[in-house]
């Protein structure tokens, strides 16, 4: 026969021209009439093996579980309309408890509890009034830690050998805190303190950024740099005023240590 690619004269029982390599379109029409038709006989002896009562009876089974399928989805569906009302009424009610209880302890001044609570418990921003006061007092927490950080490392020093350069350089990490965490609490509490959006805060602000005022006065930091850090701006670091203040409290450190 002639291949149908390359023009070669081969033999009908080649199942490739010997040339191209191409396959034979005769045989392979044969093989595949042949594939089909073993198909077909597996097919009709699957038919003549299962009954056709086993057919009928799987069938019926199949619709059964497909009509408990369906019937259990809509179950579910009305359950879960019906359920999200309630639940939406459950928790504004927990909400309200919640609400009372961290006013009640906003009345006894319980402000670290209410941070505890709020950071432990909750979500502070369901609460606008005290999602204030949890972010004013984790900052002024982290003010007061480091300032008693400070303290205590100085009475320390003060029972070893005195030793200038080393004081200032550890010193001047915690100074740098301070400094830093200072400018954070008066910046929050004079930008919620005055937005007027939510009412009952401002007096405890008030005392915070007075507190760490007579602080830094009390460290050495007076007039226009007391001022400026009590503002809090927002790039605090950024400026050379914050090098300043850090030098002006590591050098009162270093004095009071010295004099003793």
């Amino acid at each position: 026969m002639i291949c149908e690619n390359c023009g070669a004269d081969y033999r009908m029982k080649d199942s490739h021209c010997p040339f191209c390599h191409s396959e034979n379109p005769v045989l392979a029409e044969i093989r595949k009439e042949r594939t089909l038709s073993g198909y077909d006989e597996e097919a009709q002896k699957m038919q003549e093996t299962v009954p056709r009562t086993a057919v009928r009876k799987w069938t019926g089974l199949m619709l059964a579980v497909c009509g408990v399928v369906a019937g259990m989805a809509l179950v579910t569906g009305i359950l879960v309309a019906a359920w999200g009302p309630i639940r939406a009424k459950l928790d504004y009610r927990a909400h309200l408890l919640r609400e009372r209880e961290l006013e009640e302890l906003f009345a006894g001044q319980a402000i670290e509890q209410i941070y505890q609570t709020l950071s432990r418990d909750m979500d502070a921003r369901d609460y606008p009034k005290f999602q204030e006061v949890w972010e004013v007092y984790g900052s002024y927490d982290a003010y007061r830690r480091s300032l008693e950080s400070l303290e205590q490392y100085r009475e320390e020093f003060r029972r070893e050998t005195y030793d200038e350069p080393t004081m200032r350089a550890e010193a001047e990490q915690w100074a740098c805190l301070l400094i830093g965490h200072a400018g954070d609490t008066a910046r929050l509490c004079r930008m919620y303190g005055s937005d007027r959006v939510i009412q009952g805060n401002e007096a405890l602000f008030s005392a915070y950024r007075e507190e760490i005022t007579d602080d830094l006065r009390e460290m050495g930091i007076t007039g226009e740099l007391l001022e400026w850090v009590s503002m809090g701006p927002k790039d605090l670091r950024e400026d050379s005023r914050f090098r300043q203040a850090v030098d002006t409290i590591v050098d009162a450190y270093v004095e009071s240590s010295y004099a003793r």
